[in-house]
C-alpha cells in the first residue's frame, strides 16, 4: 500500500520535484552547506501529506470538481477583489512595498556573490549601511512594480476567460457576432 502510495506520490508531482532539485543543487554549487538535508526534509513533508490530499482529491471529484476548478474559484474571487482597487493600487500595495521587500533581499544577496566588494567594507559606516538598503529597496520597488504590472494584464486575461461565458466561443473562433442566429 504504501509503494502504491510513493509511486502515485511521484507520478502527481514529478514536475514540482524536478524544479525544487535543480533550484537546490543551483543554490548548492554557490554554498558549502549540504543542502540536501533540506531536499530530505521537503519531500518527506509533501509526501508525509499527501494522502490528506489524494482524500481531498476524491471529495472534489464526488463534487463533480476537480483541484484545477478549486484553484479557479479561489483565483476569481481573490483578482475580484485586487481589481476593484485597480492596476496602481495593486502595482504599489502588492509589487511595490510587499514584494519589493523580498526583492530587495534578492538585490542584495545578488550584489554580495557577483561583486568583489565585501560586507565589512561596504558597511564601514551606518550612513554606507542605510544608502545601500535604501537603494536595494528602491530597485526591489520599482522591480516589483514592473513585474505585477505585467502580471495584471495576464490575472486580467485569466479572469475574463474564466468569467465570460462567451469566450469559449468567440475564443475558438466557430461563432462571431456576424453570424446568422
Amino acid at each position: 500500500m504504501k509503494a502504491e502510495l510513493l509511486k502515485s506520490y511521484l507520478k502527481y508531482s514529478y514536475k514540482e520535484l524536478l524544479v525544487f532539485l535543480a533550484i537546490i543543487t543551483l543554490i548548492s554549487c554557490y554554498l558549502t552547506h549540504n543542502l540536501f538535508l533540506y531536499i530530505f526534509y521537503f519531500l518527506l513533508g509533501k509526501y508525509y501529506h499527501y494522502d490528506s490530499n489524494l482524500e481531498k482529491i476524491k471529495r472534489l471529484k464526488a463534487k463533480g470538481l476537480t483541484e484545477q476548478d478549486l484553484k479557479n474559484i479561489e483565483f476569481v474571487k481573490k483578482w475580484n477583489e485586487s481589481r476593484q482597487g485597480g492596476v496602481w493600487k495593486y502595482c504599489i500595495r502588492d509589487g511595490a512595498i510587499i514584494a519589493g521587500a523580498g526583492l530587495s533581499l534578492l538585490i542584495s544577496i545578488l550584489f554580495f556573490m557577483f561583486s568583489s566588494q565585501k560586507i565589512l567594507t561596504l558597511f564601514s559606516e551606518p550612513g554606507d549601511m542605510f544608502r545601500f538598503i535604501g537603494y536595494s529597496y528602491i530597485g526591489g520597488a520599482v522591480l516589483g512594480v514592473i513585474i505585477y504590472r505585467i502580471l495584471w494584464l495576464f490575472n486580467e486575461r485569466r479572469f475574463n476567460r474564466l468569467t465570460d461565458p462567451l469566450n469559449f466561443l468567440f475564443a475558438s473562433k466557430t461563432i462571431s457576432f456576424n453570424s446568422p442566429a
